[in-house]
């Protein structure tokens, strides 16, 4: 249904990005299935320092529990007043431990939040700094009222180059800011979509603006399938030809795993994909499921992947402190005979070629191609909240994007955007089927 990302609305040049008084700029380095400004291992020997200072007690590889032999690491953080385990995955053990330690870092910042708030109600925010009431972020139910007082922070929009309220649970993981008065506020259910870090401060904006749409992409998608019992476009393993996925799907092949991998890219062209592996032997180990976005395509498949893989290994690991009982039978029942027959029934019908590579050589273009995609999609706030600590001195970024749909919580009703694209997909196919009548 969607295209392929077309840059050629963007100024060839990509000017930097601009958050707040500067101005950024970052080029690329390191480009084995994702893209770098510092090869794994530079970027270990500068983080490793503020491991104790984060909490990280233990960096565990658990490769060797699972048969893939795809780098798989595990971060422990006992005290964590949310979770405390985080994984990473990688073609290398250095990858591996860098994506474990960083996910890690990023959740000691958004614990220790110290942005400015404000409590007010959103009536009395500036009508220049303020999400709009249809996409402000909330959940079903909700208690808000644009006349009650709530907690808000602010970020530095993008789009268009002001500073932006958004509620303080969007951006961090506690409930309220030090110094709260008793009975203060703040309606939005707390998550980690959009949390991210990186070497450079645009390095971390484009992982974070890449899981936006990646969230938005896999809700547009379930929602069309659940709505519609709509097939997901699932891709042609045999067609893709980028080395890095041939590489893993060849050990997916020799380890007896299966791989099945869909298109779930949308009207936005940023190509994005969910992958789904199960034991091709064993019953009863489960279904995993991984995704990811990139604007090049091998980057957003080997992400989807590799994740699916770490989702297996972190419950063979047993070491996720937010997946409980029902989680664990739910995954373990999801693998019989009839749930692998309706999932290979699937019809398979995307090439691994259709999207083109967009990724340009710095990250302020790919920031620049993806707010040109945003703006396209009816998108007009694409929000950054710098969540670094000084002392640690490690760039951890908060990206919020009213009107992307985001987790798909107990408390989930879908926004305007999956409604949409749902029907989207029936206008397109009546229009296919009136024109195979004629």
């Amino acid at each position: 249904m969607a295209d392929s990302v077309s840059p050629d609305t963007v100024h060839p040049e990509f000017p930097g990005i601009r958050l707040g008084d500067t101005v950024h700029r970052a080029a690329k380095r390191f480009f084995l299935g994702t893209h770098r400004t510092a090869t794994p291992e530079e970027t270990l020997a500068r983080i490793s320092p503020h491991f104790a200072r984060c909490g990280i007690t233990r960096l565990a590889d658990v490769t060797g529990l699972d048969r893939l032999g795809i780098h798989t690491v595990i971060g422990h953080r006992p005290n964590s007043p949310t979770l405390s385990g985080s994984a990473g995955k990688g073609f290398s053990l250095a990858a591996a431990t860098v994506s474990a330690a960083m996910e890690a870092i990023e959740f000691h910042h958004a614990e220790h939040l110290r942005l400015p708030h404000v409590e007010a109600a959103w009536n009395d925010l500036p009508a220049d700094g303020r999400i709009p009431l249809d996409r402000l972020p909330g959940t079903k139910h909700g208690s808000f009222r644009p006349d009650r007082p709530e907690i808000w922070t602010w970020g530095w929009d993008l789009m268009s180059g002001r500073p932006v309220a958004a509620p303080w649970t969007s951006v961090g993981l506690h409930s309220m800011p030090p110094g709260t008065k008793p009975g203060a506020r703040s309606f939005y259910a707390m998550g980690t979509n959009g949390l991210a870090s990186g070497n450079h401060i645009l390095e971390a904006v484009a992982a974070g603006l890449y899981e936006v749409i990646e969230r938005d992409s896999v809700a547009c998608w379930r929602y069309a399938g659940d709505r519609l019992n709509w097939p997901t476009p699932r891709v042609d393993l045999a067609s893709i030809d980028a080395p890095s996925v041939r590489d893993l799907l060849h050990r997916f092949e020799l380890a007896g795993i299966r791989p099945l991998l869909f298109d779930v890219t949308t009207d936005m062209g940023v190509p994005s994909y969910m992958a789904i592996v199960y034991d091709r032997e064993l019953r009863k180990t489960g279904m995993n499921r991984g995704y990811g976005s990139h604007l090049e395509p091998a980057v957003a498949m080997c992400r989807a992947l590799t994740e699916a893989v770490q989702s297996r290994l972190v419950l063979i690991a047993g070491s996720r402190d937010d997946f409980f009982r029902r989680d664990l039978v739910r995954n373990q029942n999801a693998d019989g005979s009839a749930e692998i027959a309706a999932l290979e029934a699937t019809p398979i019908n995307t090439d691994g070629r259709r999207h083109r590579n967009h990724a340009t050589p710095t990250f302020e273009g790919d920031v620049a191609i993806l707010l040109t995609v945003l703006h396209r999609a009816g998108i007009e706030q694409a929000l950054v909240f710098d969540l670094t600590l000084p002392e640690i001195g490690i760039p951890v970024v908060r990206v919020l994007v009213p009107g992307l749909e985001g987790y798909q919580f107990d408390f989930y009703t879908p926004g305007a955007r999956p409604l949409a694209f749902a029907e989207a997909l029936k206008a397109h196919a009546s229009q296919a089927q009136m024109g195979s009548v004629a």
